[in-house]
Order: structure tokens, then sequence, then C-alpha cells
């Protein structure tokens, strides 16, 4: 089995640097990275911060500690099937949050800042270039309202997942 079959086969994969990972292990309920993966000279190590055994690792997944081999073949001759990555879709959200705000606070100090502002004295060139910040402004404020509605709509999908899993 390969390094990239076995990483196919566990959630919250990152990369540390060359050949060395990190996942979720599938030996404990884990939300937070706790197993290391090594690929050195053809061998796969493996390392739960959480406790768990390698044997338990590999169960889990459904292999034999053998499997860790880059020579030996992929258990029952299928390829594994890589998992998609489940999106957090709360902290999807909580980003969209932040976009939002990041919007809404420049938009609201661009239009206070020019809100009592005199600009008789300024130029042709400088007055449009004033107004084209003060549209950015406006469009930023709209921005932010919309990045607003999309947090939210991920929001209520992520609390209908919840609820669904739990009611099941």
């Amino acid at each position: 089995m390969t390094i990239t079959d076995l990483l196919s086969r566990l959630d919250g994969v990152r990369s540390r640097a060359h050949g060395k990972w990190s996942a979720r292990c599938p030996a404990h309920p884990d939300k937070s990275p706790s197993l290391s993966i090594r690929e050195v000279d053809g061998k796969v190590l493996l390392h739960c911060f959480g406790g768990c055994t390698p044997e338990e690792i590999v169960g889990a997944l459904g292999l034999d500690l053998k499997d860790l081999f880059t020579d030996s073949p992929t258990p029952h001759g299928q390829r594994p099937i890589a998992k998609l990555q489940k999106l957090d879709l709360v902290d999807v959200a909580f980003r969209f949050e932040m976009a939002a705000l990041d919007r809404r606070l420049r938009a609201e100090w661009t239009l206070k800042a020019v809100e009592n502002f005199n600009g008789d004295n300024l130029s042709d060139e400088d007055r449009d270039r004033l107004m084209k910040v003060v549209a950015r402004a406006y469009a930023d404020r709209d921005q932010a309202e919309f990045l607003e509605t999309v947090a939210d709509d991920f929001r209520l999908k992520a609390f209908h997942e919840r609820t669904n899993r739990h009611a099941a």
C-alpha cells in the first residue's frame, strides 16, 4: 500500500513537512488531529498522541500492520476510495462573517470620514478619486450584507444537519 492510499482513508489530513502528515485518528473520537504519519524507507510510521496503538489504528481502517509497507498490495485487491473532506459548516459560516465584518467596518470608517468633508478645494481628479472611494464603501457595505446572508445560510444548514443526526 502506498502512503497516498493510506492518507486517502484518513480524515483531516494535513501535510506537516516532506514525508510527514497529521490526521484525525480513526481508532478514537478525535476532534483535532492527534495522529502523526511518516514515510521512511518504504515504511509508514504511525503514532497517536491520544495513546492508540498502531494495531488499533490500522484495525480501524480495516487494515493490518503489514499493509503499512509500500511493497504490500492493497487489501482485498481493491483500490481505496478517497474520503471527501467534510466541511465544518460552522467554521465556513464564521469565515464569511469575518469577511463581512471586515467589509462593513471598512465601509463605515470610510463613510464616516467623508461625512462632514468639504471637497470645495479639491481638483476634479481628486474629487473623482474621492467619489470612487465612497462608491467602493457603499459596494463593500452591500457585499457585507450578502456575506452575512451566506453565513446565516451555512449556520442554518449546520443546525439542520446536527438536528437530523441527533434525531436519527
